[in-house]
């Protein structure tokens, strides 16, 4: 089976929805496995220069939203300090070859979600005796354009508790960071950095606006097709949309056309177009590819 195409920035600034699943889906992940992947997830969002914008863990899975750092912009100081600061056996006296070396691992996305899966897995297969995989297929993710965008996704990745059932609004869910922030036990860990807001207020007021968008739908008097400006019935607080999980970049048409261009060896034919996601949000969204339901 061929591996999922993965559009990723190398060595430079990039925000990212990022998502993993157990090995068969299976619910393994119950109320001490989650706080231990936390635990995890900001251990290395402090040794890489990674900034965790939103997560959510799930039974069988979790999200995180990132926003990675350009290389250029990691100073050598700081980059021996989380080192060391990680594993006191590595010196400060590292060379100039080893420094280039560990900026462009620290900054990269695949480094970053390898070394939290790596160090989950050991640790619950050691606690339960247990050996073999523990997570699935490759991680998905899903490259996202900095603000509206990124707010949306924001908000759609906090929603996830609410769509599965399990409570009635986010900020009853112990693992997303929702209700994290609201809690204000992040300690530096969450940033609102790509949203174009820092408050956690107008944060608040934005979940619960979005969250309630409905779209009526109607049958166009054309071949009894559905038409663009009016599409099923959305609500993303209780239904699942695909292009925010499963499509490989998500955006503006601009954005959508600058992803063309940088992932252009990437790219069929057949997917060179931007499509705009049928779902009401007050900035119209576009997707690298075109799925059959949302």
């Amino acid at each position: 089976m061929a591996r999922t195409k993965r559009f990723k920035i190398n060595g430079d600034v990039g925000y990212y929805h990022v998502i993993s699943r157990t090995v068969g889906g299976e619910f393994l992940l119950g109320d001490v496995e989650k706080e231990k992947l936390l635990s995890v997830i900001k251990q290395f969002s402090f040794l890489y220069f990674v900034s965790v914008i939103g997560y959510c863990i799930m039974d069988n899975h979790f999200h995180l939203l990132v926003k990675t750092s350009s290389v250029e912009d990691v100073n050598n100081e700081e980059l021996k300090e989380r080192l060391s600061r990680h594993n006191k056996n590595i010196s400060n006296e590292i060379t100039e070859s080893e420094i280039l070396r560990y900026k462009e691992k620290l900054t990269d996305i695949s480094e970053y979600v390898k070394s939290i899966k790596m160090t989950f897995s050991r640790w619950y297969n050691k606690r339960n005796n247990r050996k073999g995989y523990f997570w699935g297929d490759r991680f998905k993710s899903v490259l996202v354009e900095s603000g509206e965008s990124l707010l949306n996704m924001l908000a759609y990745i906090d929603l996830n508790p609410v769509r599965a059932k399990i409570c009635s609004k986010p900020e009853e869910y112990r693992w997303c960071s929702f209700s994290d922030r609201l809690a204000k036990k992040n300690d530096d860990f969450l940033s609102f950095e790509g949203t174009e807001i820092d408050k956690i207020e107008d944060y608040v007021s934005f979940v619960y606006g979005v969250g309630k968008l409905e779209r009526k739908s109607y049958k166009s008097a054309e071949k009894g097709k559905i038409s663009e400006d009016s599409r099923p019935e959305i609500n993303l607080w209780r239904h699942r949309i695909r292009y925010f999980s499963d499509t490989l970049v998500i955006g503006s048409k601009g954005f959508i056309e600058y992803a063309y261009k940088t992932f252009e060896d990437k790219i069929t034919k057949k997917e060179r177009k931007a499509h705009k996601i049928p779902i009401n949000l007050s900035q119209d969204l576009y997707s690298i590819r075109r799925l059959n339901s949302i």
